[in-house]
Formats: structure tokens, sequence, C-alpha cells
């Protein structure tokens, strides 16, 4: 009986075991001298001596990797696992990888079988063929993050396959090829590089083709070069000297397909380097787009933030710690706007993109967006995507005032067209009358009908300015501003009481003008009614329809704490109209020389200062008229 060595599998599935321990049987390898056992067992079960007695160990995850990790001991460490790029492939304590049941057990058996690094403690039998050493080796290019890695890889594999021989690999550099790595014996300083289309390596370049050629440097020590073209910009050389011998055909098909091998690991770096570049350029896009942006998973049906920008944070007021890993929909869409993201969530989990207006809340309250939601991928199932929030409130808001200002050009435009019309033609009616019956009479009619043109034209124009702004505001005395309103109308023999003064912050000027209009209204058309019977006066708190008209005013409260919520003017004339709800529309009246625009300029006003018009029956069955301010 020969010597023996052991291999242990963590973690490993028995099947695999089982075909691992057939493959290092006896009588299925070259050197039966040596018995080889194998043995599977959890990371947590195995005991620290078996693994530290274990020849080479093989881990299938991290689990492992750690296990072998946290004992002293001297065999070889092999990774079963699909991706030669991960996290257990790449750590250091690992000597080979494999991706197959048949690479694994290649791998383990020239493990065992090769000299220097020896898994069984007795010198090897036999010599590892050049395929198993070249074969070996691959794991070592596969292992490799970096172009210059792999180089230096491709020339460390190169110098176990074909010791006899000196290895350089030469990269392109616009019309010259420059050696870059060489073999320990060969300084890349005394490689010489030559021009795309020249000399061997550059024809290489150039055609693509494979050669075995003398060397035209005669001062070189080098008499024959093998040289294979890697790509379209790399080139691999074998030189050898007389004493060598010449190449042959398996020099060749080795030489190729370590070439291969090389050109495969160039070209899984040059994708994985795109990949990093698009993801760089796909962060700084989505960190610095100037409009909030969140990166999300569906979990469970839920949108799950992955990423915020910094947009994200200062609009809506959460950092990026407190909303990773929960639901977007939890932190910023509104409570009564649950329906709305649930269809938002089933379009985007059928692949289609959203673009959509909506509300959410912010760190500054509910605002307006544009929410594009952009799917990983299109028109399939999704767990991924991003959203983009672009603030639209302040163009909602333009286009709210750009609505109203049409509005009240379509009001304008009806008055002018209507109620200015008549007039003018009955002014001209009578100035005719009076040309050709010379009757001055018709004169004062027709001045009439101009006073009344004259009075729209002032409506009109108090309508217009009502639209904008206050202006300046300062503290006013509701009695004050009353009186003074009182004083500039037309009231006959009704009477003004203030019964409860309250300072409001207005402007003076448009807050008389307010108060005027409505007292106008009160004088105008608070005594007579189209529905009001002859003795309605006494019920609605007159003692006779022919009693003077009493106007009160005063503030009003809210709350128990008896804070101001606005004022009133109520009258003890004949009550609002069937249709009460028309008062404030511009041009509505029930008397036919009215404007129609009276109250809705007061309207306007109140609205300028952010307070609210409403029209109400009194207590005494007249009109009541509230703002309310706050």
């Amino acid at each position: 009986m020969g010597e023996r060595g052991s291999v242990l599998l963590l973690n490993a599935d028995p099947g695999l075991a089982d075909s691992v321990g057939r493959s290092l049987g006896s009588e299925s390898r070259d050197s039966p001298e040596v018995e080889v056992e194998t043995h599977v067992a959890s990371p947590g079960g195995v005991d620290e001596r078996r693994l530290a007695e274990a020849d080479v160990t093989v881990v299938v995850d991290a689990a492992g990797l750690d296990r072998v990790r946290s004992v002293d001991r001297t065999g070889s460490v092999v990774a079963f696992v699909d991706d030669p790029t991960g996290r257990v492939a790449t750590d250091p304590l690992v000597d080979a990888v494999a991706g197959t049941p048949e690479a694994l057990s290649e791998t383990l058996s020239w493990l065992i079988a090769r000299g220097e690094r020896s898994a069984v403690r007795s010198e090897p039998t036999r010599t590892p063929s050049r395929v198993e050493q070249l074969n070996a080796g691959m794991t070592e290019l596969a292992a490799v993050r970096s172009v210059d890695e792999a180089y230096r890889a491709a020339i460390a594999v190169a110098e176990q396959v074909f010791p006899e021989y000196q290895s350089v690999v030469a990269v392109r550099d616009g019309e010259w090829v420059e050696p870059v790595v060489a073999s320990s014996g060969t300084p890349v300083d005394d490689c010489n590089r030559v021009r795309v289309g020249t000399g061997v390596a550059g024809t290489a370049v150039q055609t693509g083709n494979v050669s075995i050629a003398p060397n035209p440097n005669a001062e070189s020590r080098f008499d024959t070069l093998l040289t294979v073209p890697v790509g379209d910009d790399v080139v691999f050389q074998l030189a050898a000297t007389d004493g060598d011998g010449e190449f042959d055909d398996a020099d060749r098909r080795l030489a190729e397909l370590l070439a291969s091998h090389l050109e495969e690991t160039l070209d899984r770096l040059s994708v994985a380097e795109t990949l990093r570049a698009e993801r760089d350029r796909l962060l700084a896009l989505f960190t610095n787009v100037p409009d909030p942006a969140v990166a999300y998973d569906y979990v469970d049906g839920e949108p799950v933030v992955r990423q915020v920008n910094d947009a994200f944070e200062s609009t809506f007021g959460y950092e990026a710690e407190a909303v990773l890993g929960e639901s977007i929909d939890d932190y910023i869409v509104p409570a009564d706007a649950g329906t709305e993201a649930e269809e938002l969530n089933e379009q985007l989990r059928r692949g289609e993109n959203v673009r959509r207006e909506v509300t959410r809340i912010t760190a500054d309250g509910p605002r307006h967006f544009i929410l594009h939601v952009i799917p990983i991928r299109l028109d399939a199932a999704n767990a991924a995507g991003y959203a983009i929030y672009t603030d639209v409130t302040d163009r909602r808001e333009r286009e709210e005032t750009l609505r109203r200002q049409n509005e009240r050009l379509d009001e304008f435009a009806s008055i002018v067209s209507h109620d200015l019309r008549n007039p003018l033609s009955v002014a001209e009616g009578y100035v005719d009358l009076a040309r050709e019956t010379g009757d001055a009479d018709h004169l004062d009619r027709a001045a009439d009908a101009i006073d009344r043109m004259d009075e729209l034209v002032g409506d009109l124009l108090s309508l217009a300015r009502e639209g904008r702004s206050v202006g300046e505001t300062e503290a006013v005395s509701l009695a004050d501003a009353a009186r003074e309103a009182w004083s500039s109308v037309d009231t006959g023999s009704a009477t003004l009481t203030v019964e409860r003064d309250e300072t409001l912050e207005a402007n003076r000027t448009r807050l008389r003008e307010l108060l005027e209009n409505v007292f106008r209204n009160s004088v105008e058309h608070g005594s007579t009614s189209s529905r009001a019977n002859p003795d309605d006066g006494v019920e609605r708190g007159r003692d006779s329809p022919d009693d003077p008209l009493s106007v009160r005013v005063g503030s009003m409260t809210a709350g128990g704490a008896g804070e101001t919520a606005g004022f009133y003017v109520e009258d003890d004339g004949s009550g609002l109209p069937d249709d009460a709800d028309r008062v404030f529309e511009s041009g509505f009246t029930t008397d036919e020389s009215g404007t129609g625009l009276g109250l809705a300029i007061s309207e306007r006003i109140a609205e300028a200062h952010g307070w609210t018009a409403h029209a109400l029956a009194g207590e005494n069955g007249g009109a009541r008229f509230e703002f309310h301010t706050d």
C-alpha cells in the first residue's frame, strides 16, 4: 500500500462527493500508489484535527471558506463555485477554482500529483502533463482583476507549461507593438518593440495569423519565435534557442490554447470594465440629477428603497438611512392617494413605463410632481427600477393663475358685448330723437344712459384690478374702515351699526372698497325683492317695509379662545334671492339697472387677501355676508 491522501468537502452535495471519490479512486488514476480518501462535512460540524490534516479542502461557499481560515493548516484549498470572479473564488486563501464536477476532479488529481505543492506527504510518482498544468493554470487567469495581472498570469502559466522556452506578451500602442511582460529570465527592456505590420509580432497583429518563424533580429540570442495573436491588439510569443529544439505541433496547440484563455480573460475584463464604467456613469447621473430620484426593488409587492439621491433628501426631508429598506409609499404618498399608488405599482410590475402627475408629501408640505418611473425591464415582470420626481408645483400655480385670468377676460368680454351695448344703444336712440324733435328732455335720458355706461366702466376697471395681489398690508380697524366706506356710499336713510371692532391685517384702500360694494348691495337690494310680500318687513325685523334699512358690521370669533375668525356685514332687508349661490358671480343681478359686479369685486378683494366670502341668510331675514380670515 502506498501513501495516503485526503480530500475534505465542506457543505458539498453528497452526489458531488461520490463523483469525486470515484474519480480519485486508485483504479481511475495514473498513480495508484497514492490512496485518496474523501470526506464530506459541514463547516460547523467538522473538527479541527480533520480540517488541519486534510491535504485538499473543497469549499462551496463563504461559510466553508471562513471555517478553513479559522485553523492553522498546510493543505490546498479549491473553490467549487459557478462564478470564478466571486468573493469565494478570488479569496487569497483559495489555490484553485473549478466550476464543474469534471473540472474539480481534474484539479484535485493535479494537486495530488504535482510536486512543488503536493497534496500528499510523499513525492508524486508522475509529473503532471502539460495539458494538466495548463488547465490548472487557467484558475489563475480566472481570478485576475486587471489587464496587467492577466498578462503576468499568462506568463506564469507559460513558465510552467513551456519551462524550456522564454515567453513575452506584447501590446499594440498606436503604430507600435510594445512588450509589456516577459519571463523571469528575460527583462522586458531587452525585448524590442516593432511597428505594426513589420517584424514577426507586428505582422501577427496586422494579419491575425499564428506563425513559427526565424527571429529577424540577428542580434537576439533567440533563433525561433512561436507567435500567437490574442484578439486584435495583443501578441503572445515563445522564444527558443538552437539548444531548445524546434517548436512542434504540440507546442503550437498549447500556445494557441493559452492565448485563447488569455483572450477570454481580457474580454471578461473588458466587459467588466465597461459595466463598471456604465455603472459609474449611471451612479453619477443618478446622484447629480437635479430632480429627486429613487432606486427601488419590489419586495412583497412594495417598492422598497434601494438608494436615493441628494435632491430626494433635500426635497422630501428624509436622510437616506431613514428610508433605505423601507417602502417609499409609506413616506411620501398622501393618505388619500393609496389607491393611485397601488395602480402605479401594478403598472410597474407589468413592465410598463409610467409618467403621471401626482401629489407627494415633501418637507414643505404637499407639492405636485411629474412622476416618471422606469422599470429595469420593459414589457416583463419586474422587481426593480428607478423613479424620478419633477416638481411642477410652480407651473401648476401659473396655469391656475392663467386660467383665472382667462375666465376674467371672458367675463369682461361678456359684459362689454352685452351690458355696455344696451346703454350705448339707448343713448344713441335718445340723441337721434333729440335731433329729430328738438326736445332736450331726450338728451337728459341719453345722459342717464351715459352715466350707466360710466358706472359699468368703473366697475369693470375695479374688477380687473382686484385680480392682482393686495400689495402692502397694515393693521386696520374694522370700525374705521366700515365708517369710511359707509360715508362714500349713497345710503339714503339706512343706518350703520358697528357691533364689535377688530383689527385686521389688510390693505386699507382695498378693504374699504370691499365694504363699499357690500353696503351698496344692501342699500340697493335690501328694500325690494321679487319674492317679498308687502308686509314682509315686520316678519324680517323691521316694523314696516318703509322703515329705514339697518346694516350691522362686526367681527367673528372661533373656538373657545375667542380668536378672530373674520368679520360680517348683515342687513335686515329683503334677503337673498332664490339662487343665492350665484350672488358672487360677475354680472349676476336681480335688478335690471344693476351691473352685477359689486359683490364679485368684494369677493375678489377677499381672495386677494387670502380670505373667503360667504352669503347667508341673516338672523332677521335679511342678507348676511361673512368674510373668513383664518
